[in-house]
């Protein structure tokens, strides 16, 4: 064998080996990760969140989502819940084993959260939430066990409270006030006119336009578990929208400064805001002009009578 082959046995040696290398890149650049879950939202009509000493379990009805109490729920948070948990498409796993499981907090006997979707009998997706690897991630793993995973998700977005998932503007009417009554003092009619009262005073339009905003804007933070049953500082009104009348009931318990709603739509009581409730406590005096801008108003008048004659 002379040089001259020598040198092209080698040429030959090193291109076979780059193509090698080439193909094999190839080959692992086509392998993606397996993904972790899938499945359709619009199917889930059940959802179950716990952390192992609390759950709550949230039910589809025909006209939206429930708590199992009858409580409505925030349905875009729902939403977006299911919206990412519908497909996730991780990178590859992080861990495999056992001890990492239970390092991680992905196992049976230690997690942090369980989130369960059902569509009926089926059950789409059953998987652990445990420890957090960096911001906005989770560490997650199947129920049934397998390979752990981090995924776009934070426990923080599945609560167990009934607070976490309870719809704060249950308390909005439906659609316009077009009637709005303080039981024992005044009550308030939407016309082509404007606003009118009762009692045939002067309203403010302005002032009774804002008064009507604070129920129609009326949150909720919580279900209340604060005694009213003697409660005396209390305001009742009767309140008509597209559904119909209503009546919602305003509690401020002085000492605690809390304050408390309950409406004959639902069955419980629940937190409001201070200054949301105080809001609310308006007497007529609050809703008419202004006793200067109506002085004002008669002087001017005067004057023009006086001109006019």
């Amino acid at each position: 064998m002379n040089l001259q082959q020598l040198v092209l046995g080698g040429v030959l040696l090193v291109q076979l080996i780059v193509v090698g290398i080439i193909l094999l890149l190839n080959a692992t650049g086509s392998q993606k990760p397996k993904s972790f879950l899938q499945f359709d939202q619009r199917e889930a009509d059940r959802v179950v969140v716990s952390s192992g000493d609390e759950s709550i379990e949230l039910i589809r009805v025909n006209d939206g989502w429930k708590m199992s109490n009858g409580n409505p729920v925030d349905e875009s948070k729902v939403s977006r819940v299911l919206e990412k948990l519908a497909d996730v498409q991780p990178d590859w796993p992080v861990a495999t084993s056992d001890s990492a499981a239970q390092r991680f907090e992905v196992s049976r006997d230690k997690f942090q959260k369980q989130v369960s979707v059902y569509s009926g009998d089926k059950t789409l997706a059953d998987v652990y939430f445990g420890t957090s690897p960096s911001f906005r991630k989770v560490h997650a793993r199947h129920t049934r066990g397998g390979d752990i995973y981090s995924i776009e998700f934070s426990n923080h977005e599945a609560g167990t409270s009934t607070s976490s998932w309870l719809d704060r503007s249950l308390l909005h009417p439906q659609g316009a006030i077009t009637s709005l009554e303080k039981v024992g003092d005044f009550a308030l009619t939407n016309t082509d006119d404007g606003w009118i009262i009762d009692s045939g005073e002067e309203l403010d339009e302005s002032k009774v336009r804002s008064y009507i905003d604070r129920f129609e804007s009326l949150n909720v933070f919580e279900i209340s578990d604060k005694d009213v049953s003697d409660i005396d500082t209390k305001e009742e009104f009767v309140i008509t929208d597209d559904k119909g009348s209503y009546s919602l009931v305003i509690y401020h318990l002085v000492t605690s400064d809390d304050w408390v709603a309950t409406s004959d739509r639902f069955n419980d009581h629940y937190g409001v805001v201070s200054y949301q409730g105080k809001e609310l406590f308006k007497e007529l005096g609050d809703l008419v002009p202004d006793a200067e801008l109506v002085d004002e108003d008669d002087e001017l008048e005067s004057i023009e009578e006086v001109l006019t004659d």
